[in-house]
């Protein structure tokens, strides 16, 4: 293929001309000599990426040498893409229009042309790259003897998926058979790989266990991850995404770069730093959920981040199901919290609304995603201005907080689309597939109907009473609990009617059922005596993408 047509290829729906005009023209592209001056070569370094098997914009990359006192040099390295996006160029404004890019379950409406996106940003393996980096002297505590920001070069070794770096983690004494990994540059060694992911880990689980005892919070939802057919697209299997050892290893240094990038630039400069807040939870909703784990018997102590966290890890109970009680719970802790946004330094006079209530930190910024979100251009400028490497961001704390509610808008917008795809795919998988069995575990109790979360799926969804074959169905509080006894139709005349009882964490089991119109679906109590056993289903795995924020961060 050759390169014009290649070009036109990676054009993104939509995308004018001029924008695309503003991309290197000379194909293939390769790092002007100028830069090697401006930048720290780290090119011989052994660094490499992690990222869902099937992922394209490889935007983050790490690195961890060791050292002869025993501590670690750690690094952050993340796809410089304000260098190929120039300030106020069209490329520049279409990307400050779009803020984000949108991830479907079939498909990636990118922010950036693909060809930035997938070719010149991303850091795909045995391939010179421009990075911005933070690079810390570490010890194996976690404990940062020393901090550096600059832009680099490097050359990743190779591109590990979660599944490869997961069985390093749970390998590590034995050499991983070299066809069950990605190649590797000759420069380095799968042993060279492994140690540095064996020590990245060890590092991770200690910032990781400090920031919970500091008073950090995580609420994770059940998400659901499908298998489509390569011909149709259309869904022939989903599971629940196992969130692992190696995503967390990821995630604890993404944080760590975010933090440190986020003191960084707000020490430079007081009155501009684009920075990201989590307000408290809503006191109204949060207020109605204390009343109601005080009526539920529950210990929840909702005094602050760090007490909610440990009241979450806590056991419910000492049988298998004490795991999808927590899910329930966890659920119902989410529904009072409140989105996490950007905003401008110098437009909140008050230091303490600076604070993200879920990470329990004073400073939090975005800084390792700016492939797919504009808000991470930004503060690489800033960062970039606050290194001396160029003049201060060309933009007023109005006019910051102006692009930041903006961003915070698409981000909103892109969260809502991709739940609403999910939901999509689900429906046509229980069209297609159904109907669909599983355990689920009640939420919630209303007068004429009940909420169940699904445990298999990982969805909700609500019960309606008239919609079963009772003969009557009775709510009641006992004491303070709410309570649902359904009487049975029985199924032959000789039998009695069956009763059952409903209350918050009852264990049922549900039919999913394709509904005629449209693609909608419902859920099924399946009768008394006729279910059969099939288990909490929480052991399903998948991948998806960067540990990008949970609902809280």
């Amino acid at each position: 293929m050759s390169h014009p047509d290649y070009r036109m290829n990676l054009r993104p729906l939509g995308t004018p001309r001029e924008v695309l005009e503003c991309l290197p023209q000379g194909l293939p592209w390769t790092i002007p000599p100028e830069e090697f001056s401006k930048r720290r070569d780290l090119r011989k370094d052994c660094i490499f990426t992690i990222d869902p098997s099937t992922a394209r914009d490889l935007d983050d990359a790490l690195s961890c040498k060791p050292l002869a006192d025993g501590n670690f040099k750690v690094g952050v390295h993340i796809a410089d893409v304000s260098y190929f996006v120039p300030e106020g160029s069209d490329l520049d404004k279409v990307a400050a229009e779009r803020a984000t890019s949108v991830y479907l379950v079939q498909k990636v409406v990118p922010m950036l042309p693909r060809l930035l996106c997938e070719e010149l940003c991303s850091l795909n393996p045995m391939s010179d790259k421009l990075t911005f980096s933070v690079i810390w002297t570490l010890t194996p505590e976690g404990k940062i003897l020393d901090e550096w920001f600059g832009r680099t070069i490097i050359r990743s070794c190779t591109k590990l998926s979660y599944e490869h770096a997961q069985s390093m983690i749970e390998s590590p004494t034995e050499k991983i058979p070299a066809k069950e990994l990605p190649p590797i540059s000759p420069e380095h060694s799968s042993e060279e790989v492994h140690q540095a992911v064996l020590n990245l880990h060890g590092i991770a689980k200690q910032l990781r266990q400090q920031r919970f005892v500091d008073g950090a919070l995580r609420l994770d939802q059940l998400k659901l991850a499908f298998t489509l057919d390569h011909e149709t697209g259309l869904p022939q299997g989903c599971h629940i995404y196992e969130y692992r050892e190696s995503n967390k290893l990821v995630e604890e240094f993404m944080l760590l770069a975010n933090m440190a990038v986020a003191h960084k630039i707000h020490r430079a400069f007081p009155e501009q730093a684009l920075l990201r807040r989590h307000p408290p939870p809503q006191t109204r909703m949060l207020s109605d959920l204390v009343e109601f784990c005080d009526q539920m018997g529950l210990p929840v102590d909702f005094s602050s981040a760090g007490a909610l966290n440990k009241s979450l890890t806590q056991t419910f109970g000492d049988d298998k199901y004490s795991l999808a009680r927590k899910e329930v719970l966890t659920n119902m802790c989410s529904r009072p919290m409140q989105m996490a946004l950007y905003f401008c330094s110098g437009l909140l006079q008050d230091p303490a609304q600076f604070r993200h209530y879920a990470l329990n930190v004073p400073l939090y910024t975005h800084f390792t995603s700016p492939i797919r979100r504009f808000a991470d251009v930004l503060v690489h400028r800033l960062l970039a201005a606050a290194l001396g490497y160029r003049e201060r961001l060309d933009m007023a704390p109005d006019t910051l907080q102006k692009q930041a509610d903006h961003c915070n808008d698409r981000r909103m917008a892109s969260k809502r689309v991709q739940e609403l795809s999910t939901s999509l795919f689900f429906a046509v998988l229980v069209k297609e597939s159904g109907p669909l069995e599983s355990e689920a575990m009640v939420m919630g109790i209303l007068k004429q109907a009940f909420d169940v979360l699904v445990l298999r799926y990982g969805v909700q969804k609500r019960i309606y009473c008239n919609a079963l074959a009772l003969r009557s169905h009775h709510f009641q509080k006992v004491g303070k609990k709410p309570e649902l006894t359904l009487v049975w139709e029985p199924e032959d005349m000789e039998q009695e009617p069956a009763q059952q009882v409903i209350t918050i964490f009852s264990l049922v089991e549900v039919v999913l059922q394709a509904e005629s119109t449209a693609l909608k679906y419902s859920a099924i109590l399946k009768r008394p005596g006729t279910q059969g056993h099939l288990g909490p289903e929480k052991e399903e795995e998948e991948s998806d993408g960067e540990p990008e924020d949970s609902s809280t961060s």
